[in-house]
C-alpha cells in the first residue's frame, strides 16, 4: 500500500514536470520549419471578455487538441493578442485568432488595449453650419470652398491671428475657433 502511494506521487510529479517543460521550453525550440509562426500584426476582436495577451516570454505553442502531447499548429509571439473562444477546461483555452487551436491559459494575461493618439495635424470642423475656406487668412480673402461640420481637416501649422492654414480637403485658411481636435 505504501509502495503504491509513493508510485502515484512519483507519477503525478513526473507528469507535472513534463507538462511544465513542454509548455515553457517548447516554444523556444524550432520543432518543425513547416509550422506557422505568428509574428505580424493582426486585427483582432477587442472585446474585453474574449481578448487575452500572450505573457510567455518565449512565445506560446498553439496545439491542435487541449493537451501538451497534441501536435503544435503554430507559435504566437510574446505580447501578441489572441481571441479566446471560452474559458476552456483543465487550463487549456480554445482560441480562434490569430490561429485556431488550444493554448495553456497560464500563459495568457489581460489585453492592453491602447488607443493611439490622433495625428497632431488632424482637426475636426466644430461649427454647426460648417466653415468657409479662404485663399488668404482673412474674411476678405477669396472663398475657395466649404467644409461641412464634423469633417476632418489637415492643418499645415497652428497658424496666427486666429487663422489656420489647411491642406486637406482643400488648401486655404480657416478660422481657428471653428476647429476642434480630432477624436
Amino acid at each position: 500500500m505504501q509502495e503504491q502511494r509513493i508510485w502515484q506521487k512519483y507519477t503525478r510529479l513526473t507528469s507535472s514536470i513534463l507538462l511544465t517543460a513542454t509548455v515553457l521550453v517548447a516554444p523556444s525550440i524550432a520543432a518543425d520549419t513547416n509550422k506557422t509562426q505568428i509574428q505580424g500584426e493582426y486585427l483582432l476582436a477587442q472585446v474585453p471578455d474574449s481578448c487575452r495577451q500572450v505573457i510567455a516570454r518565449n512565445g506560446l505553442n498553439v496545439r491542435r487538441q487541449p493537451t501538451a502531447n497534441s501536435e503544435a499548429v503554430g507559435i504566437i509571439d510574446s505580447a501578441r493578442n489572441v481571441t479566446i473562444q471560452s474559458l476552456g477546461e483543465n487550463g487549456w483555452i480554445p482560441i480562434t485568432a490569430p490561429i485556431q487551436g488550444y493554448v495553456y491559459g497560464g500563459f495568457l494575461g489581460a489585453c492592453e488595449v491602447a488607443t493611439p493618439p490622433p495625428p497632431t495635424d488632424c482637426r475636426q470642423v466644430a461649427a454647426q453650419r460648417g466653415i468657409n475656406v479662404h485663399q488668404a487668412p482673412s474674411t476678405d480673402g477669396e472663398r475657395v470652398g466649404f467644409v461641412a461640420n464634423g469633417r476632418r481637416v489637415t492643418i499645415e501649422s497652428i497658424g496666427t491671428d486666429g487663422w489656420v492654414p489647411i491642406t486637406v480637403p482643400l488648401r486655404g485658411y480657416v478660422q481657428a475657433e471653428n476647429l476642434a481636435y480630432c477624436s
